[in-house]
């Protein structure tokens, strides 16, 4: 069965009608677009983080540029260059362009050629700071903000020669020269945080510059129980199930609650479409696991043990030591503050949780 409908769809919501409770989250990134010239938007896979800035940047008037980075990856095979970027650029640009204002701005770029409302771009000529520089002097005679968004940017990480240092170092020179431009940063918070944009790192471009963050988090129980009850009263599907014990399973993660609507739809057998959410997130957990070892074996230990009731820094500090491995407090607080950062877990106050219940129950087994 094909689903079209617009909250059991699996593709990134683009419209504002279509995007299922996110006003306080609308709200929050443009404040902080009024603040940052970077945003990071941080939360778990699938949670809606790319439909969430879709919506925002098409609700808006802001001029907007979007470079999916999965997609630059993937038709770079796995090798970003300039030429792949100049020439995603261009295909964003023809796509911006209808507006004349917007036309003879690029005129005066080095390496961009207009002809009639086509555009090309010379990659051996064309410079993106130039383009950031006229496209900021557009916006502030307008009085407005030119945003970037860069989406799946974990993958910006093979960018160059130079693990994408010199986009950190482009956003790092925006970030003091243009005050009009604003870059959105989104993707998986591992790729993200750790490997592209190293904000722990001395030596990276961004480091100790202010960064404004957005967490999006999971529906609440309520929100959950509505979005699919909702989802299936726009297909006009009949449900004979408890919809909250469908909640109480997989909690709020919409990516979750839409790959349930859609594999119920499919099966009519509520247990079989069950069965394929667990099966796809863990298959998911097992990616994200290999990808935080690679940085630290350390990452995985603690997760395991907070899913086992061990979740006060007190408690670890000592599991650590009964093991063998003397960890130092800052070092410990180091990556308990970066699993926070990534939303794998929140510091409550009885402790630390894994926010994700479905990724616990993994951990636990």
């Amino acid at each position: 069965m094909e689903v079209i409908d617009l909250l059991f769809s699996l593709t990134p919501k683009t419209k504002k009608e279509d995007l299922f409770d996110r006003e306080r989250e609308l709200k929050d990134l443009e404040k902080l677009l009024e603040t940052y010239p970077i945003v990071v938007i941080t939360g778990l896979r699938r949670v809606g983080k790319s439909s969430l800035v879709k919506v925002f940047l098409n609700k808006s008037d802001l001029l907007h540029i979007t470079v999916d980075g999965r997609r630059l990856y993937e038709t770079s095979g796995g090798n970003i260059s300039s030429h792949h970027l100049t020439r995603f650029l261009g295909e964003e640009l023809s796509r911006i362009s209808k507006s004349q204002k917007l036309l003879n701005v690029l005129k005066r770029v080095r390496g961009i050629t207009v002809s009639g409302t086509s555009i090309e771009l010379n990659p051996k000529e064309f410079s993106l700071s130039d383009l950031l520089e006229k496209l900021n002097e557009t916006a502030k005679r307008r009085k407005k903000k030119i945003v970037i968004f860069f989406d799946e940017a974990q993958y910006l990480r093979y960018y160059g020669s130079r693990g994408g240092n010199d986009l950190l170092a482009l956003f790092a020179y925006c970030y003091d020269n243009f005050e009009n431009v604003r870059f959105i940063i989104s993707g998986s918070e591992v790729g993200v945080l750790h490997d592209f944009l190293k904000l722990e790192d001395y030596s990276s471009p961004l480091h100790g510059r202010g960064i404004g963050f957005l967490t999006v988090r999971p529906f609440t129980f309520d929100q959950s129980v509505d979005f699919l009850m909702e989802g299936f009263r726009e297909v006009g599907e009949k449900i004979n199930f408890d919809v909250e014990e469908i909640v109480r399973e997989i909690d709020g993660i919409v990516g979750y609650l839409v790959l349930f609507g859609v594999k119920y739809l499919e099966k009519k057998k509520k247990d079989e479409a069950l069965k394929e959410v667990f099966h796809a997130v863990k298959a998911l957990f097992e990616k994200e696991m290999e990808e935080l070892r690679k940085r630290s074996e350390r990452y995985p230990f603690i997760l395991r043990q907070i899913a086992r009731g061990i979740n006060t820094w007190s408690a670890l500090k000592n599991i650590f030591r009964a093991k063998g491995d003397f960890i130092g407090d800052s070092r410990l607080y180091s990556l308990l503050e970066t699993l926070e950062k990534m939303s794998f877990i929140e510091k409550t106050q009885s402790g630390y949780r894994i926010v994700d219940p479905v990724f616990e129950r993994i951990l636990r087994e």
